[in-house]
């Protein structure tokens, strides 16, 4: 069927290393086609090209960068710590996750033109182990002001003109498989693990905050402070904007509502819509619709549902607030469910908002997914916080390339499909004296979107 070939060089400590790999292929009706691993001027990612200049429209690397510790002697410093950061989320929303894929990517024209290397430097990017040591090297009493940048470049992006931020709250399992510091079990997951707390912008599916958590800490644990800060941040970009909070059951403890209400109180228009579980006080409050609800799924054979609100004050709750309880009943039964809420709305579209949260379940998974937002295996707990936010840093750079390319009349694409239509694209790449020229295939499918993406990230960014 074909034949493999390979020229052979041994590199200076010895080993051998392939220079030209080649396979003969004899499908071909005339010729054989030979397919070699030769070609230096060549990328298999010239996408990457958007990701850089995105990154140059929000300051996403750059003010991360401005934060991470560097102790090293600047006189002997080969690879500044930008450049590390960048070539670390670059290689991340390209589905380069696993740190070891720098041996190769290193040395590729794509990656070393969006890092400020030329083409032809024949340096190179860092190294894995290079990389590795930059991960290790924040100490936690650094952590704070990197998570810090991340939630004030969520916070700049935000247009002035918004009248509704969004910000959606939920965690995460993150299973652990080594001896990573501060994995605990957890016996709802029944597994070794972190708990990571994200915040999602429930509008466009941005990410505002992440935050490391051991694995044994309760589903609130931690929110308080990250919700006071982002909500008063978020009114200061947007003074005239509603700001809705919605969770699920797992924070409705007292302190969580106790915040939101004194943020309602001192802010203005700060809404919160938060699951409760249900129990026998409030499904006894709810009996009369529920009774109603089984009723006409007998009589019609449909699922049925009725909505009521009513004031009720938990035994930890200070005061009443406003319950809506949603009587449904389906075929395998009744199925009542429960939300707390300071909105004013009508009782259903207030459990339809909601039901909206539900989404935060899709951008989760494109974290953990796409952009390998798990891939936590460090040994200490700072390092994996670190990494947590690296990969928040590239899950954040392809929300905003994927706004800027996804027409509003189609379906929102997946991380993987933009990475796959746009990213994923063979480049020639060379260098003179006058420019750096990247020649794209003249078949490219998705040529004009990578065009009209280009031509306005070269424009004037909106104020």
């Amino acid at each position: 069927m074909g034949s493999v070939g390979c020229d052979t060089n041994t590199n200076p400590h010895g080993a051998m290393t392939d220079r030209s790999a080649h396979v003969a292929l004899d499908f071909h009706p005339r010729l054989p086609v030979v397919t070699t691993c030769d070609a230096p001027e060549s990328s298999s990612d010239g996408g990457a090209l958007l990701l850089r200049a995105m990154d140059e429209r929000l300051g996403l690397t750059a003010g991360f960068a401005a934060r991470i510790p560097d102790r090293r002697d600047p006189r002997f410093v080969q690879h500044p710590r930008l450049e590390q950061l960048r070539q670390r989320v670059y290689q991340i929303a390209l589905g380069y996750e696993d740190c070891n894929d720098a041996a190769r990517l290193r040395n590729d024209r794509a990656f070393k033109v969006i890092c400020d290397r030329m083409p032809e430097d024949e340096e190179g990017l860092s190294s894995q182990p290079t990389l590795s040591r930059m991960e290790n090297g924040v100490p936690m009493s650094r952590i704070k002001a990197l998570l810090l940048e991340v939630e004030d470049g969520f916070v700049r992006a935000l247009s002035r003109r918004r009248r509704l931020v969004v910000l959606d709250i939920d965690p995460t399992d993150d299973p652990t498989h080594g001896a990573q510091q501060l994995t605990f079990f957890h016996g709802y997951y029944d597994t070794h693990m972190y708990f990571p707390l994200l915040v999602f912008d429930g509008e466009t599916g941005d990410l505002a905050s992440v935050v490391l958590r051991p694995g044994n800490v309760g589903g609130a644990r931690g929110a308080l402070g990250l919700m006071d800060r982002l909500v008063r941040a978020v009114r200061r970009r947007c003074p005239r904007a509603t700001i809705l909070v919605r969770a699920d059951s797992g924070f409705a403890a007292p302190e969580f509502l106790a915040k939101l209400d004194a943020l309602h109180e001192q802010l203005g228009d700060v809404r919160y819509v938060v699951g409760v579980a249900k129990n026998k006080r409030l499904i006894e409050l709810l009996r009369p619709w529920m009774v109603i609800a089984e009723a006409w799924f007998e009589h019609t054979g449909k699922p049925a549902r009725r909505f009521e609100s009513f004031q009720h004050k938990a035994g930890t709750w200070a005061h009443s607030r406003r319950v809506i309880g949603k009587a449904e009943h389906l075929p395998d039964g009744a199925n009542p469910r429960f939300v707390v809420t300071n909105l004013a709305d009508e009782d259903e579209q207030v459990y339809e908002t909601y039901c909206g949260r539900g989404q935060a379940e899709n951008y989760i998974k494109e974290f953990k997914n796409a952009v390998h937002g798990d891939r936590l295996s460090c040994s200490t707990f700072a390092a994996n916080f670190f990494r947590l936010l690296i990969h928040a840093l590239a899950y954040r750079l392809l929300n905003a390339l994927r706004d800027a390319v996804q027409p509003m009349s189609q379906p929102r694409m997946q991380f993987a499909t933009l990475r796959i239509r746009l990213l994923k694209v063979a480049a020639i790449i060379t260098q003179s004296a006058r420019r750096i020229l990247v020649r794209l295939p003249v078949s490219f499918p998705a040529r004009e979107m990578f065009l009209d993406a280009a031509r306005w990230l070269t424009s004037p960014a909106p104020a």
